[in-house]
């Protein structure tokens, strides 16, 4: 495990302390405490759940994207409708847009900034169409052409009114809050989960602990524990800047096909992204951020607040898992055997699809 640099959700978060002794049989394991795991343990009442995290908190993207509560933007999607078709491509915005309904409903008094999206890409025809398409899917028109300002130049651009942004950190707090009935331990890392058995290693031992189901939602390390699974890790950058004044659009921001994004918090700039560019930023499980990331980073901030007059205050690195390496790669979901499935590779898009197939399970359960 890499050295974290602290996300600016982090700043001033404290370390849980590390885990106690373990309970050695309990109904439900779940191995990651980042939104799949929170979400699962949120609605798996009734039963003994225990959480266990390698981290003192999260480890991987839950803690340390860009907190976007996003259903998609117009581009990203006419991307995608090369890989995944049509019919995918509307049944994941549905999901996306059913998982964020379920977080707002559980958790009203979570603070959500209702500031909306701009994609930035060319408006064209087939943008369009698209666009007229994900409206009537949806029943109402969330997305329409209007113009937005991106460091100082007005442009047409596409706009989505459903999206919002939040605060990663808070959420999971609360979903941890509000799960006495779920055991959480920190600092203990899965060695073998599989066929109604765990081999955990805490304070440099080993213990087995037996479970009637277990759950593996380590998203982009899932390979740890699944020597044939299909996710690709994808590493994503982020940095924030001082705060700043700019004429840009208040609203989350997609460039490049969603692969460069932004949103203004607390008057900075928060932007991450890169990920095209660099290709050793695909299949690297490295969580230490890059120098000629963050030039790029910053050569896009530059772009978005229209001038150079701020400094760099945050740089970090989360770790996205994609099924198959696409995007719309396929369900996260897989059974390793009659005990234990493995819920990992969210393209990017857990936030708001963790709800929805956190609630599935619980449902089938």
């Amino acid at each position: 495990m890499s050295v974290r640099h602290p996300s600016y959700w982090e700043s001033g978060l404290q370390p849980a302390p590390p885990a106690g002794e373990l309970a050695r049989e309990v109904d439900v394991l779940i191995v990651g405490a980042g939104f799949m795991g929170r979400w699962l343990a949120y609605f798996l009442r009734g039963q003994s759940v225990q959480v266990i995290e390698r981290d003192g908190f999260s480890y991987g993207a839950s803690s340390r994207n860009a907190g976007f509560l996003t259903c998609g933007q117009v581009s990203e999607m006419l991307a995608d409708l090369e890989t995944a078709g049509f019919d995918g491509v509307i049944d994941t915005f549905l999901r996306r847009r059913k998982g964020i309904a379920i977080a707002r409903r559980e958790f009203p008094e979570l603070a959500i900034d209702p500031c909306g999206s701009v994609d930035y890409d060319p408006v064209n025809d087939a943008g369009r169409e698209l666009l007229g398409q994900l409206n009537v899917a949806a029943g109402e028109e969330l997305y329409s052409v209007r113009p937005a300002n991106l460091g100082g130049a007005e442009r047409e651009a596409y706009f989505n009114a459903a999206d919002a942004g939040v605060h990663p950190v808070r959420l999971l707090q609360l979903l941890q809050a509000h799960s006495p009935h779920a055991r959480y331990a920190f600092g203990v890392r899965a060695v073998r989960v599989g066929d109604g058995t765990a081999e955990l290693e805490v304070a440099g031992r080993r213990i087995e602990l037996k479970y009637r189901r277990a759950f593996i939602c380590t998203n982009a390390f899932a390979a740890e524990l699944d020597a044939t699974s299909h996710v690709v890790p994808g590493r994503g950058q982020v940095i924030v800047t001082s705060p700043v004044s700019t004429l840009t659009t208040k609203a989350l921001g997609y460039m490049n096909q969603g692969y460069d994004y932004f949103r203004f918090v607390d008057g900075r700039l928060l932007i991450g992204g890169g990920r095209n560019r660099f290709p050793a930023e695909t299949g690297t499980s490295e969580l230490r951020p890059t120098v000629h990331v963050r030039q790029w980073l910053e050569q896009q901030a530059e772009l978005v607040i229209g001038h150079r007059d701020w400094t760099t205050d945050y740089h970090w690195a989360g770790m996205m898992g994609f099924v198959g390496g696409q995007h719309l790669g396929g369900s996260p979901r897989r059974r390793l055997d009659a005990h234990t499935e493995i819920i990992a590779g969210f393209g990017g898009m857990g936030v708001a699809l963790a709800p929805l197939y956190a609630r599935e399970i619980a449902t089938e359960a």
